[in-house]
């Protein structure tokens, strides 16, 4: 298996959080899932529990786990000033060992994509299989390709998005991107600019899993796809939909 090099990524968990602190748009489709779930969840990649507390804050028995210590330590630290009883772990999804298992395990927001060869990819899979309850669905959430993202050049570098830090003044992040097609990883450079000077940049590959190579995935580790979704308002998967989330159950 490759190992992991988006680690370095997610170092500054506070930052982490002042960039997504607006991002709330996946949270009524999981929270959703954790409701018709009625049992344990597991939220494999949680970050610094963005989505996590929400749901622990609907009364949802849920489980955190991510390989950064610092993200998990942000997570716990959250968790505790909201007096949110949430387990956290410290695990590579890839071997996960939770302890229990879970009715739902869900992985969110293209998190699985970190996971840059067929290996690592069928490892995180047959273990989240092994930790579902008789039953239990394994939902995973990745981007479906775009021709127009994948022939990028560097020298398409423009202005993905704004964050507002308060009287620090916002930030703007431009984004520039290249396909590996020989790897399938699309590798993306962000520059988070205040008055115009990059104050940092972020160096990211993920891998790109196309639409019928992610059901033979699914398949080979003994995972049955029951239903497809193009994005987080439940609409049925197309080729032009935005996003491939599988609800997958045991085969």
């Amino acid at each position: 298996m490759i190992p992991l090099d988006c680690l370095p990524i997610y170092e500054d968990a506070e930052f982490y959080d002042l960039e997504f602190a607006e991002r709330i748009h996946e949270i009524p489709y999981f929270s959703a899932l954790a409701a018709q779930a009625k049992g344990p969840v597991l939220e494999v990649a949680c970050g610094t529990g963005r989505i996590t507390l929400p749901l622990a804050k609907q009364g949802v028995d849920i489980t955190g786990l991510d390989v950064s210590p610092t993200m998990i330590a942000r997570a716990r630290q959250n968790g505790a000033r909201n007096g949110l009883p949430v387990v956290w772990i410290e695990q590579d999804c890839r071997d996960m060992l939770p302890g229990r298992s879970f009715n739902l395990i869900f992985s969110a927001t293209n998190a699985m994509q970190h996971l840059l060869d067929i290996d690592s990819a069928c490892a995180f899979l047959r273990s989240a299989r092994a930790a579902l309850q008789p039953g239990g669905r394994l939902v995973i959430d990745v981007f479906n390709p775009s021709l127009t993202k994948l022939i990028k050049t560097p020298a398409d570098r423009h202005v993905l998005k704004t964050i507002s830090n308060g009287e620090a003044g916002s930030i703007t992040v431009e984004v520039s991107s290249h396909y590996l097609a020989d790897l399938q990883i699309l590798h993306f450079d962000l520059f988070y600019l205040r008055g115009g000077q990059v104050e940092r940049t972020k160096h990211v590959n993920m891998r790109v899993y196309f639409p019928q190579e992610l059901l033979t995935l699914c398949r080979l580790s003994g995972l049955r796809v029951v239903e497809r979704h193009g994005d987080y308002d439940s609409s049925p998967f197309t080729g032009c939909s935005p996003k491939q989330i599988l609800i997958c159950v045991t085969a």
